[in-house]
């Protein structure tokens, strides 16, 4: 039996540049663990979810701080950031990598209770 397969889950498939991918999710990550420094009861989850019409989506949530309604609208902006040590390529190159695989990524966030962000392929 290969180490992390369970018979009772669904082999997902998609052509992807690994490497690529493997960046967009190192980022969603990191952002999500400085999200939720400081928190009493951290919590990052990762969920995949496959429909009928083979599309399929990795979603990465935590309960952290949050994005304030503000900014949603600009933290795929390059070089547009909110933190104090931060680039702000991270986000804009994460959009990139997902629209040169034909995918796309997108955020839900409420102030003070955490972000979710989706890549759907």
């Amino acid at each position: 039996m290969t180490k992390g397969y369970y018979p009772n889950q669904h082999q997902i498939i998609v052509s992807v540049d690994y490497d690529q991918i493997e960046q967009v999710i190192i980022n969603l990550l990191i952002n999500a663990m400085e999200a939720v420094n400081g928190r009493q009861q951290p919590e990052i989850n990762i969920k995949i979810i496959s429909n009928k019409t083979n599309h399929h989506q990795i979603i990465i949530s935590d309960n952290g701080k949050g994005i304030d309604a503000e900014d949603l609208d600009k933290i795929f902006i390059p070089f547009y950031t909110t933190k104090k040590e931060g680039s702000g390529i991270g986000l804009s190159l994460s959009r990139q990598i997902m629209r040169m695989h034909k995918g796309s990524i997108t955020v839900n966030s409420e102030p003070g209770q955490g972000s979710e962000f989706i890549l759907a392929f």
